[in-house]
């Protein structure tokens, strides 16, 4: 059997419909939610004892319960060999209400392919559509004591554009839509049937978040060259200059360039062979820091249901942080912090008495992470804001050298996240060492702590704070490791002036 989800996997890109069908990966899901969605969108459509299909129901079965039942969740249909699955039907006199329940406060137009499949579907069965419904996620509102579902969520005729902007009707989006459903099922058969399809670089591999398939299906890119083609920058050339033999950032038509500072910083450090430093900016950029240094970096979670008082849907809930303090005379001393359930106001106090009230606050990507942290607890928790606005002020992002092409080495293959470019700087330090090796799994792991045994609570805290450690003692070996090469850069230049 098929399902639509195949359909709609093989409109992104063949192979990934193959891989999604025949190299299963388990996901851990990005959210964390407490209750099951689909227990607090049936609770707010008042449809918790209702009729609901189940696995592998055939037309003829979702008919009998639609005679006995004027909604129904979980409804299955099927045209051939394509099936669908239905979130809500609601049977009317002069037609159906289908609902869909979306984990998003801003569900997108090209969700309106996956609604015009079922609707081909439906109408293939018989069914006579009257309107067409998105239930999301309220961004606006705040919780109080109590969860109130009637606040958090929006039951609207339409999806939303790029911008986030309401979009069409749902109705007139699907209209504008052509599916042939024979030839669809045609095509998937034959996919399904043949051996995997070839593997093409496109944009869409990495566009947004990268591809779950990415390393399954390029793994000859190990074998690429430092400064391949393929690690250039935000690049719309690269792909097609790979395709006409272009392997080296180097041999690129200099004209098929951007613009972007990084991108100048790749193709000089691939032509000279050398890592590419801009001296003055980095200069300039090291000049700013003061002592005492705090290296500070969080964890922390993501919530579309706010589980606390005052959160908003998608608002984070910070459960670690590491710091570490350098001092003029070198000494690096380390705290840290870790907590469970409603920790924000602990989290605050820890970091307001520990981090100290002079000096530099390093982070690294702080704009889109820590700094936004701090703003978010400075609105759910008034009273701290002047500290924690406090020690914003004194944030320097330690990524912007790297974001800025102020700094490159080729052996960064495009990237200038901490655990990329920790090698680069200390080639004995290394993230692969560790229980925990990224941010992800160590949010997996903070889930799975209040439902563990005690031992395993131990070990599971104390695996995050030594992955969380290693991401600040990451930003002390980098800082000092720039301070070096910028000595080593500025030797080079007063000895070639002699």
């Amino acid at each position: 059997m098929l399902h639509v989800s195949d359909l709609i996997h093989a409109k992104r890109c063949e192979r990934f419909a193959y891989n999604c069908r025949y190299e299963k990966i388990e996901h851990e899901p990005f959210y964390h939610l407490k209750t099951p969605y689909s227990h607090l969108w049936s609770a707010y459509l008042n449809i918790e004892d209702v009729g609901s299909g189940k696995v592998g129901d055939s037309n003829e079965k979702t008919f009998q319960l639609l005679a006995k039942h004027k909604v129904l969740k979980n409804a299955r249909f099927s045209y051939k060999e394509l099936r669908t699955k239905i979130p809500v039907l609601i049977q009317e006199e002069d037609g159906i209400v289908l609902i869909y329940p979306f984990l998003s406060a801003n569900p997108k137009e090209s969700e309106a392919l996956r609604i015009k499949i079922d609707t081909l579907i439906l109408e293939e069965a018989g069914l006579k559509i009257k309107a067409i419904k998105a239930l999301s996620l309220n961004k606006e509102y705040c919780r109080k004591d109590a969860l109130d579902l009637n606040e958090l969520f929006v039951l609207s005729d339409h999806l939303f554009n790029r911008r986030n902007k309401p979009s069409k009707p749902i109705l007139e989006l699907i209209d504008q839509i052509e599916v042939d459903l024979d030839l669809e099922i045609d095509l998937l058969d034959t996919l399904f049937s043949s051996s995997a399809p070839s593997v093409v670089h496109s944009r869409i591999c990495t566009q947004g978040r990268k591809c779950s398939y990415y390393d399954l299906c390029f793994q000859e890119e190990e074998k690429e060259p430092n400064d391949s083609i393929l690690f250039l920058s935000t690049s719309q050339n690269k792909l097609e200059a790979y395709e006409k033999g272009v392997t080296q950032i180097k041999e690129l038509d200099p004209s098929l360039l951007e613009g972007f500072p990084l991108q100048y910083a790749q193709y000089m450090a691939s032509k000279m062979n050398r890592t590419f430093i801009d001296g003055l900016a980095l200069q300039t950029w090291l000049s700013k820091i003061e002592y005492p240094i705090s290296y500070l970096d969080f964890e922390w979670d993501t919530f579309p249901i706010p589980p606390y008082q005052n959160m908003h849907p998608f608002d984070v809930l910070c459960f670690q942080y590491s710091l570490h303090i350098e001092r003029k005379n070198g000494t690096l001393g380390h705290v840290d912090f870790f907590g469970t359930g409603d920790c924000r106001k602990d989290f605050i106090e820890s970091l307001i008495e520990n981090v100290p009230k002079e000096g530099t606050i390093l982070v690294y990507n702080m704009d889109g992470a820590e700094k936004l942290r701090l703003i978010q607890l400075s609105e759910q928790f008034p009273e701290y804001e002047k500290d924690l606005m406090a020690i914003c002020e004194r944030m320097i992002d330690l990524s912007k050298p790297f974001e800025q092409g102020i700094y490159y080495d080729s052996r960064m293959r495009g990237h200038y996240s901490l655990k990329n470019l920790l090698p680069v700087f200390r080639a004995d330090y290394t993230y692969e060492d560790l229980d925990i090796q990224n941010g992800m799994s160590a949010v997996y792991a903070y889930r799975n702590y209040e439902k563990s045994s005690a031992s395993e609570q131990a070990d599971i805290q104390h695996a995050i704070r030594v992955y969380c450690m290693m991401d600040t003692y990451a930003e002390h070996v980098i800082f000092h490791g720039l301070q070096h090469q910028l000595e080593q850069y500025q030797k080079q230049i007063m000895k070639s002036e002699d």
